[in-house]
Formats: C-alpha cells, structure tokens, sequence
C-alpha cells in the first residue's frame, strides 16, 4: 500500500491488490476531493495525501482524537518502530526486515536510502480500526496502510506505515515497506509496476519472488484463462481500475523481468533509473519489445517453467 511521491500537486490514490491488499499509490491521478482511494489484496492501503486533504481530516473530526501507538518505540534499519505492545526485537521477523532494504535494493540495482519510515503496529485489528477510522474516516478496511504524508513545515514527506499485530503480519510488513522504501528513491512509479513489485518482495527471501496463490490462478485449465496484455496494465492509473487478475499479472511481469535473460532485466532496472529522475518517463512496455519482442508467448512460457519447477519440490518445503 504505497502511494509514490513524483507529482505533487495530485493527492495519491490507493491501490488494490488482488490479495486483499489495499495499497497507496502516490502519483495517480486524482482530484483532491478524492485523494483516498481504496485498494485491495493482501490487506495493505497505498496512500499519498495532499496538504489540503490533510488539512481536511484535521478540521472535520468526527469522534475524541485518537493517537497512534507510541509505548514501545525500537528501531530496525531505517524503520523507526512505534508499537503498542513490547515486542522481542530479536525474533526472525524483524532480522528479516532489517535485510529488506538491500534485498530491494540490490535486486532492482538502486541506490541505498536512509530515509526515515515510521511504522505504527497496533495491538490488534479493533484498535487500528479503530484509530484508521478516525485519523482517516474515507478510507476502507483493510489490514495495512502506507501513507505518504507532506509536512506542514520544511517540505518533503513522511513515510508512515499502519498495521496491526496479525496472522498476516510479516507479508503485510513486507509490502507496505518495499512501497516505502520505492518511495523513498523514485519520482514516481506506474501504478502496475508498483503493484507487481511489492507482490513480489512481500514474499520471503526463500520463495525466490514466487507466489504460489498468484501462479496457480494464473495457470488454471492450462493458462487457457489468462490472456496477458502489458498494454492494459500501462493504462491503468487508478486503484480501483485494478482487480485481483491485475494484481496476479503484475506480479507476472515483474518475475519474468527479474528472472529472465539479462538483456530483459536490464530493461526494467534501467526503467526505474530513469525513475529516480523523471516521474513520467513513458511506457515500459516498447523497451521490452524491444529486447522481447513476443513478450506475452515469453510470459507463458516463463509461468510454465515456473509451474513446472513448483510442482517437483515437496509440498512441505512449499
């Protein structure tokens, strides 16, 4: 649930995931009035507010002022933690979170940022509803939520994260945080490709970026059901123009450019150079063309091998 940042002047739109992933994506078209968006998937919200929306919440409360947690402050990497309960710093997830940074990082050939990301974590989903409810009345219930918010002093933006302690929690840490962490580093990024790369790192280091639940929908009665179209997702501007197959495609894509050919990866992580500068650099789709030119026949065939290679490893190590 990230909004990128890259055009200020337009309040950032939330984006669904097809998990049941609402995700705030920061540089989607949008009148001020509706600067909340919804967004579906995996639970998380992507979300960029303009001042003026802000300023609005802010002037229209409807209920007592509610404050988000702030007991059990800890810091892991460059998230600065906020929590409501003590929580054992030293367990696997957050050894795991630490290393997301550079997993990130590293994989999409980007420059480190040190940027600050908060990251609230209720005690449990009736106090972070609770709190989201009345913080920011519009949005929808969903697990998590990334906010990027404008200072009303000095400029920039805060990167703020909203999540509570759940069953779900470590792949709604991971997603919220690789839109934060995109954030932090790119002008902007096309609602789709945002989408397909917090899927993708939402998953743990091991799974290799493969989502089990996304390649089985994908090649359901032989993929016969699945007719890709990068064209589609490119027109895409708008989180509620996404549904659950949108999400999965994405996903797609951004696996098949990450472990294709070395010419294929380039394409993309040339593209999100080109990002760090300029919020619009046009389609990505011509340059994949350009190095792949039957690029939907390489997408299946790239979810076949993927399939094939699932179905040979044991469903305990799955």
């Amino acid at each position: 649930m990230r909004q990128i940042s890259g055009y200020p002047a337009r309040p950032a739109p939330l984006r669904r995931k097809g998990c049941d992933k609402i995700e705030r994506n920061g540089r989607r078209t949008a009148m001020l009035a509706a600067a909340l968006w919804l967004a579906v998937g995996s639970g998380c919200n992507l979300l960029r507010l303009a001042n003026s929306s802000v300023d609005n919440a802010d002037k229209t409360p409807k209920e007592p002022l509610v404050v988000a947690p702030s007991k059990h402050p800890f810091r892991v990497s460059q998230f600065a933690f906020l929590s409501d309960i003590e929580l054992k710093t030293d367990q696997p997830l957050f050894g795991e979170l630490r290393d997301l940074p550079d997993q990130v990082y590293k994989e999409l050939q980007l420059p480190s940022s040190n940027t600050l990301i908060q990251v609230y974590l209720f005690q449990d989903r009736e106090k972070y509803e609770h709190f989201m409810h009345i913080r920011y009345p519009d949005l929808p219930k969903r697990r998590a939520f990334f906010v990027a918010q404008p200072r009303s002093v000095g400029g920039g933006e805060d990167l703020l994260v909203y999540t509570f302690w759940g069953e779900r929690i470590r792949e709604d840490l991971r997603h919220e945080l690789t839109h934060a962490l995109l954030h932090s580093v790119l002008k902007d990024v096309p609602l789709w490709l945002d989408e397909g790369l917090a899927e993708y790192f939402e998953l743990p280091p091991e799974s290799e970026g493969i989502n089990q639940g996304h390649l089985e929908q994908l090649r359901r009665n032989g993929g016969e059901t699945f007719k890709a179209s990068l064209t589609h997702l490119e027109e895409l501007s708008q989180v509620q123009q996404m549904t659950p197959a949108e999400y999965r495609e994405a996903w797609a894509w951004v696996h098949l450019m990450l472990h294709g050919r070395p010419e294929v990866k380039a394409v993309l992580t040339g593209y999100l150079q080109q990002l760090r500068f300029n919020p619009s650099p046009g389609n990505l789709r011509p340059r994949l063309a350009s190095v792949l030119p039957e690029f939907n026949d390489a997408l299946y065939q790239h979810l076949a091998e993927l399939a094939k290679k699932s179905s040979s490893v044991p469903t305990a190590q799955q």
